[in-house]
């Protein structure tokens, strides 16, 4: 039996240093990814199969090796269907338009409106179209992330249960088909764990960022590559999204409360991180799988919702949550949770379990769901035992190992210059084409000017060498053309 090919972060198995995280990017910009992999690790290895990692395309082989190393790719993944990954699904398409094997989408959403009608076109449609159709050739239905997602596809053309399924997100599913929260009980010694995205409303932000002035046990647990950067050397990263930069009540200054506490984690594996969120009494924040992978640990979480990518993930299972743009910046955390309903997801739980194991079936993907939740170790566990699990990463800022800060700063700045160099001369490669487009615009300039020139003297003399009993309409086209050039 050949393995399973994968379209994720690395597997919790593999052993993945900073460097690695940092210089190849591993995590795809945004460390939740390893949350909804992580169960599909677990559940499609067998004894005599293994699920192999493409590191987000970094090892991912020509489709001539793939059809013949393995016998199915999966792609579970993430807010897809958009303008900003137009570029990355075509080319995505045109390699899975070369595989033999089955190619199964474990759950997909999109960046949309939260309100969209989808009644008109929109500029990536065609390429979704190329994706979606290349993806169905070689499997029964798409698994969708929301029901946002799912009016996308039918404004397509796609029919639900015919070529589409909403799943939601595979993460909660590791548990089988029942999901435990503790109670929630409000005191002032609460462990919080809290998490913010720079794109997400203000008022949410200033809540958010208040939360370490008020409550002494807290963490902040921050996802993206240009926050792990900061975090690991305490630099910023050129080829990371600056806007976080600039935004007001975001911790991106070394003097920030995280920072200057040492109260903030940067988590590179699911079973980590999970692991770690069993000692919380709260999660809340603007990430989805900030607060997912809390749910998977049993811990109560709240999801301050914008955008139909955290909209449709917490609708469909029922997170807690409240829309972000509607939170008072100034109400107090107590206030806030008084009527949130900490154990719904519980209630929903089984059915959408149901929903995903019937969806993995129909794409005839042998797995080992049903045994979730049981005493029985999965080999995945097994091998995950013999394996030293890479352990949350603190702030650089924390450190009282100076042989340890000094190796963070060396790592950091070699990776730093690395990244410079190759910027700086992408720039001055792009420069070079300016000026190269500058030049050929200026000798078009001139050419149509010469053009412009000989036109009119051929139309003067033209003009003069008209017989004087020519036609007055013609002489006067003559004359008129003459004047317009």
């Amino acid at each position: 039996m050949a393995d399973i090919l994968i379209r994720a972060t690395p597997s919790p198995l593999e052993a993945v240093g900073p460097s690695d995280i940092w210089k190849l990017n591993a995590y795809h910009n945004n460390s939740g990814n390893v949350a909804f992999p992580f169960g599909l690790f677990r559940h499609l290895t067998t004894g005599d199969r293994n699920v192999v990692s493409d590191w987000y395309g970094a090892r991912l082989p020509e489709p001539e090796e793939v059809n013949e190393r393995f016998d199915m790719y999966v792609l579970p993944m993430a807010n897809d269907f958009g303008g900003h990954f137009a570029g990355e699904m075509l080319r995505m398409a045109k390699f899975i338009e070369k595989l033999k094997i089955p190619v199964v989408v474990v759950g997909i959403g999109g960046a949309f409106g939260i309100d969209d009608s989808f009644d008109s076109p929109k500029p990536f449609d065609d390429t979704a179209r190329r994706f979606i159709n290349a993806v169905l050739e070689r499997s029964s239905k798409i698994g969708l992330r929301g029901e946002i997602t799912g009016r996308y596809l039918t404004s397509l053309g796609y029919k639900e249960d015919r070529d589409f399924q909403v799943i939601g997100d595979p993460t909660l599913y590791n548990l089988g088909s029942t999901l435990k929260i503790k109670p929630f009980s409000y005191h002032p010694d609460m462990r919080i764990a809290y998490n913010m995205t720079p794109k997400a409303p203000q008022a949410a932000l200033r809540f958010l960022n208040s939360i370490p002035d008020n409550f002494e046990n807290t963490l902040y647990v921050p996802q993206d590559l240009g926050d792990f950067s900061k975090l690991y050397a305490g630099m910023m990263d050129v080829n990371a999204n600056p806007h976080r930069d600039t935004v007001d009540n975001y911790p991106n200054s070394l003097t920030d409360s995280p920072f200057r506490t040492g109260r903030m984690s940067f988590f590179t594996n699911a079973p980590s991180w999970i692991e770690e969120m069993k000692g919380y009494d709260l999660s809340i924040g603007t990430r989805i799988h900030g607060n997912i992978l809390p749910t998977h640990a049993g811990t109560p979480s709240l999801t301050l919702m914008y955008g139909s990518r955290l909209k449709e993930l917490a609708d469909y299972h029922h997170l807690p949550r409240k829309m972000a743009d509607s939170i008072d910046p100034d109400i107090s955390l107590e206030e806030l949770v008084s009527d949130v309903d900490f154990h719904e997801p519980e209630k929903f739980h089984a059915e959408n379990f149901a929903r995903f194991v019937s969806f993995l079936d129909e794409n005839e993907m042998t797995h080992s769901y049903r045994q979730a939740g049981t005493s029985a170790e999965l080999p995945f566990d097994a091998a995950l035992k013999q394996v030293e699990v890479q352990a949350p990463i603190g702030p650089v800022t924390a450190l009282n190992d100076l042989e340890e800060i000094r190796s963070r700063l060396a790592l950091g700045h070699d990776i730093s210059r690395e990244k410079v160099i190759a910027q700086k001369a992408r720039l001055k490669r792009m420069m070079a084409e300016i000026q190269h487009l500058k030049a050929e615009n200026k000798s078009l300039k001139d050419e149509k000017k010469t053009l412009k020139a000989e036109r009119r003297e051929a139309l003067r003399l033209a003009a003069a060498r008209t017989p004087r009993g020519l036609a007055g309409r013609a002489k006067r086209k003559i004359t008129k053309a003459l004047r317009m050039s």
